[in-house]
């Protein structure tokens, strides 16, 4: 089946199998199924509008609408939402039920669970079990972490994402695993020490500028080795003469380094070799870092997974489509921020849920419907208890009243779908519903939009700029020091003014301040103080990431037809599978 988004207005597929899936999920009331009809957005507007509901990064200091303390939020302060402490909204201090209506046949769906959504208090972080780490998001069972998020069992980690399973002491570097430690500016390491500017790697230590290299040590400016030590260039060297050359080499000079780094991206397009798509153990599957998966199409980023289309970030899932973010889950469609649930359809930020359709930020429910933040209840629609019969008669009627409304507001519309009908029954929530605004979202990142585009796309955008706390002195940032011995203890008095101006969405020209931990960590490793905002380091390294699409080529090598996320016009040396491993092993 052939169909037009109705966003981009591109064409895209609906197949059989997807059919069958949603035929699979639609749920049944009474005896009768009530079908979900295929999507009106194509893959990648379905995943744009998914990823503007989250915000990771971006954390703000507030008053918490429950007690009136100072909080640290992931809502700004001018957000039209309530918003409590973790401590206040996972309590029983309040009720959500409180908030609970009669479903209006006269109105859309849509606009009643925008009424409710926007009364409903909001949790202002999510950052359990964690020490002296509350500019964390997403994250859980951490210590003397700041600025990062998607950080769980960490200690000592800075300006860093996806960190997870006993890593310490790293900044500025995403995706590490396994007990990697002392690790900066580094892009996905599995179990590594001491890594620097590295990209790929696993269980290296004292590397620098390194490319997918993986048991290596005493590493500078490789890539695609294996069970190599004291290599300078992929050159092999011994101890004696390893160590005379890096001494030469590296100064640990700011501009040093930054030469370094352009000699490292020019190295890694034109001398190593690259796999067509990364991942282990993928059988039957297509996308790019997949790890363990079976029978998964069009997935990124995914891990022990069977039987998923359309899935990103997502881990230890089964028979799930269009989710983002979802773990430990059974029979999604069209999800987001969802672990430990079952059969839950065009949900949101919840967990330990089942039998859920419509729900935003509700916890340990059962068969609820259009429902916000709820915990441990069943049989709800619009946050009002009813009986299992009656909870039965009446949600039938409404999906009956979504499909009727949105058809009639569609002609109404001589064909222009308006704003709440772009998320019909059987759609996720409509974007302009998002709790955050576009430019505050991870949406950006793969689908930058400036502020005119994205109001014409109907998201909302955020003007909202914190204020800057006092410093003594604001400095240029090219007027710092080239080396960290050269640094006073009083920069952290200071804010440094970035002289790269970023053309971004996000604000990364703004003057930023270096902490205590982190100029520690700089000095531990004798790393000049970086230049750029915290934001724009975070911009680079995700630059690193290819594109979630995948382009049909040809292997350099062998010209097997494959499929990669390296476009054809790129320069690397894409190799298919049989060929990468013949060279690099």
């Amino acid at each position: 089946m052939q169909k037009i988004c109705k966003q981009c207005c591109q064409n895209f597929e609906i197949t059989s199998e997807d059919l069958k899936f949603y035929e699979k999920l639609s749920p049944v009331f009474n005896g009768k199924k009530y079908l979900i009809p295929p999507p009106n957005l194509c893959f990648n507007c379905r995943q744009q509008r998914r990823l503007a509901y989250r915000n990771e990064r971006f954390m703000y200091k507030r008053k918490s609408d429950f007690t009136g303390k100072n909080i640290i939020s992931m809502y700004p302060p001018d957000s039209p939402f309530k918003i409590y402490e973790q401590e206040i909204w996972w309590s029983d201090k309040w009720d959500a039920m409180k908030y609970g209506r009669d479903f209006d046949f006269s109105r859309s769906f849509f606009d009643q669970f925008r009424e409710l959504q926007l009364q409903v208090p909001r949790v202002a972080l999510v950052n359990k079990h964690s020490e002296n780490s509350i500019f964390t998001n997403h994250s859980g069972k951490n210590k003397n972490c700041y600025m990062s998020s998607v950080t769980f069992d960490s200690e000592n980690i800075f300006y860093s994402d996806w960190v997870i399973k006993n890593c310490k002491d790293c900044v500025d570097s995403s995706y590490l695993n396994e007990g990697s430690e002392l690790c900066y500016e580094t892009y996905y390491a599995w179990g590594s020490y001491m890594t620097f500017y590295c990209e790929f790697i696993k269980r290296c230590q004292n590397v620098w500028f390194c490319y997918d290299c993986i048991n290596c040590k005493n590493c500078f400016m490789c890539w695609n080795l294996r069970n190599k030590e004291y290599c300078i260039r992929n050159k092999q060297y011994s101890k004696k003469d390893y160590e005379i050359e890096i001494n030469k080499i590296l100064q640990f000079r700011y501009s040093e380094i930054e030469k370094f780094k352009l000699e490292y991206i020019k190295s890694k397009k034109t001398i190593a070799i690259h796999q067509a798509t990364y991942s282990i153990q993928a059988i039957d599957s297509s996308g790019d870092l997949l790890f363990y998966t079976k029978n998964c199409n069009s997935c990124f980023d995914c891990i022990n997974m069977e039987d998923c289309k359309y899935c990103i970030d997502a881990i230890d899932t089964k028979d799930c489509m269009d989710v983002y973010h979802v773990g430990w889950a059974e029979l999604m469609c069209e999800c987001h921020a969802i672990s430990n649930g079952y059969n839950c359809l065009f949900c949101h930020f919840t967990y330990d849920n089942r039998n859920s359709i419509y729900c935003d930020c509700t916890q340990n429910c059962n068969n609820c419907f259009g429902c916000a933040g709820l915990n441990q209840k069943q049989y709800c629609i619009l946050n009002k208890q009813y009986s299992k019969e009656e909870y039965n008669i009446l949600v039938p009627k409404i999906i009956e009243h979504m499909s009727s409304y949105a058809k009639a507001s569609e002609d109404r519309q001589n064909g222009a779908v308006p704003h709440e009908a772009l998320a019909q029954w059987g759609e996720f929530f409509p974007i302009n519903f998002s709790p955050f605004a576009y430019n505050q979202s991870r949406a950006p990142e793969y689908y930058p939009l400036n502020h005119k585009n994205a109001i014409n796309h109907v998201f909302t955008w955020s003007d909202y700029e914190p204020e800057f706390p006092h410093v003594e002195k604001t400095i240029p940032a090219n007027l710092l020091p080239e080396t960290i011995n050269e640094i006073p203890d009083d920069i952290l008095n200071w804010a440094i003014l970035p002289v790269e101006i970023c053309d971004s969405h996000i604000s990364t020209n703004h003057p930023f301040k270096i902490i205590k931990s982190e100029l520690d960590f700089y000095r531990k490793m004798n790393l000049p103080i970086p230049r750029k905002h915290p934001d724009q380091r975070y911009l680079d390294r995700i630059s690193l990431r290819n594109p979630r699409k995948l382009w049909r080529r040809k292997c350099i090598k062998c010209e097997k037809e494959i499929f990669s996320t390296y476009s054809p016009e790129r320069e690397e040396l894409v190799y298919c599978e049989m060929c990468y491993l013949e060279d690099i092993y």
